[in-house]
């Protein structure tokens, strides 16, 4: 009897050992298994995988903790992304973000307008538009900064995670400032030539017109001479009375009114529509106008001057079809586009030059003019190049001293 006990209790100590070591097997097994789809959920992306707690209780929870965490992490990490991706949609600065063949894989709206672009998918793609600057990107290291017509190109590169190699190329528009210096520049020129001018054609006109009034000889030629004396020089005072013009602009009487009847009240006295001036009318308007109400703090007399003067221009250069758009992003940006006769790419960088013209009886103030308006309401008038238009664009601040000068919108 002793011995068969003994083989009995051999015999369930060893089945027992064996349920254990099954029991222990099947769970690391099982456990092993659930660490499996744990982690090939979070492979695709699933974060939302959770375990029942009805058994295993302890080691789902912690499997279920493990998923959690990992899911609170990837939404503050699309949160983040978000944050930041808004910071780079709003900011004036132009970013994109190519990798070594360089394809974009980000363009901020920024950079879009400033290239003149709805998207775009590789630097080559500006070759046409953009020679200098597709050529400087192509061959840019990480540092490289230039100054390419009035872009301010910074280059920078960065590794992510997984090894992958990109570049920031940063774009800033400094119209701004060299519209700024060159105006500032030719009105500064402008008051020294008109006083030295003035103060030297001035006697040449009195004593003309005197020696005129006390001649009393019959000799023509030196009659006809006193005459074209006294008419060449009233003529130059004329001119330089216009030349003045840049000078004495008077100081603008900024009010907020909403663009969108603005413009269209401009379209209408262009075309004639207001009046017996019917010079415009052959022309058609097109008015790309948002739904939304856009207001602009300016002089409303002043910029409905500028307008004109762009319309007039067009009407001038024999287009037959002009087109005004208004958007809101940063800026408040009017852009006037017509397809009359474009301006020849030698004088692009010579047409806001005081009395430069390409026309045969043009006074070349105009758009001089119009730029030192728009300089003086807080803004910029900028030529943008076009292949068969020719574009300008009214850039406005979205505010310009309202809050120190808060005034009834009209």
């Amino acid at each position: 009897m002793a011995i068969g006990q003994t083989v009995i209790l051999i015999i369930a100590a060893t089945l027992l050992i064996l349920w254990v070591a099954w029991r222990l097997y099947r769970h690391a097994t099982r456990v092993e298994r659930r660490l499996g789809l744990l982690l090939d959920a979070l492979d695709s992306g699933d974060t939302s995988l959770r375990f029942p707690q009805s058994s295993d209780r302890e080691v789902n929870a912690k499997l279920n903790r493990i998923s959690a965490r990992l899911a609170s992490l990837k939404r503050i990490a699309v949160e983040t992304d978000r944050y930041y991706e808004s910071i780079i949609s709003q900011t004036s600065t132009g970013v994109l973000v190519t990798d070594l063949s360089h394809h974009v894989a980000m363009a901020n709206p920024a950079a879009l307008r400033l290239l003149n672009r709805v998207a775009l998918t590789h630097i080559s793609a500006l070759k046409d538009e953009f020679p200098q600057l597709t050529a400087f990107l192509e061959s840019a290291t990480s540092g490289s900064k230039a100054t390419i017509g009035k872009l301010a190109v910074t280059v920078s590169d960065f590794t992510r995670p997984d090894n992958g190699k990109h570049i920031i190329i940063t774009l800033d528009d400094i119209s701004a400032q060299i519209e700024a210096a060159s105006v500032d520049s030719w009105i500064e020129m402008s008051r020294v030539l008109t006083h030295e001018i003035m103060n030297g054609i001035a006697p040449v006109v009195s004593i003309a017109d005197t020696l005129k009034l006390r001649y009393r000889g019959s000799d023509e030629s030196f009659s006809d001479g006193l005459d074209a004396i006294s008419e060449s020089s009233t003529a130059l005072k004329n001119f330089v009375a216009r030349y003045n013009r840049l000078t004495r602009l008077p100081r603008p009487e900024a009010t907020i009114f909403a663009l969108q009847p603005f413009l269209s009240q401009c379209v209408e006295l262009s075309s004639g529509k207001s009046s017996s001036n019917c010079a415009g009318s052959h022309v058609k308007y097109l008015l790309n106008l948002p739904t939304e109400t856009v207001t602009a703090y300016a002089d409303r007399g002043q910029l409905q001057q500028v307008i004109l003067n762009l319309l007039k221009n067009a009407v001038e250069a024999e287009a037959t079809t002009v087109k005004i758009t208004l958007t809101e992003e940063i800026d408040t940006v009017i852009s006037i586009e017509n397809n009359g006769r474009p301006i020849p790419e030698s004088d692009a960088e010579k047409i806001f030059t005081p009395f430069f013209t390409t026309k045969p009886t043009g006074s070349g103030i105009g758009l001089s003019l119009s730029r030192r308006i728009i300089k003086e309401n807080g803004g910029t008038l900028s030529y943008v190049p076009k292949r068969q238009t020719t574009r300008f664009t009214i850039t406005l601040p979205k505010k310009t001293f309202i809050e120190e000068n808060p005034l009834e919108t009209v």
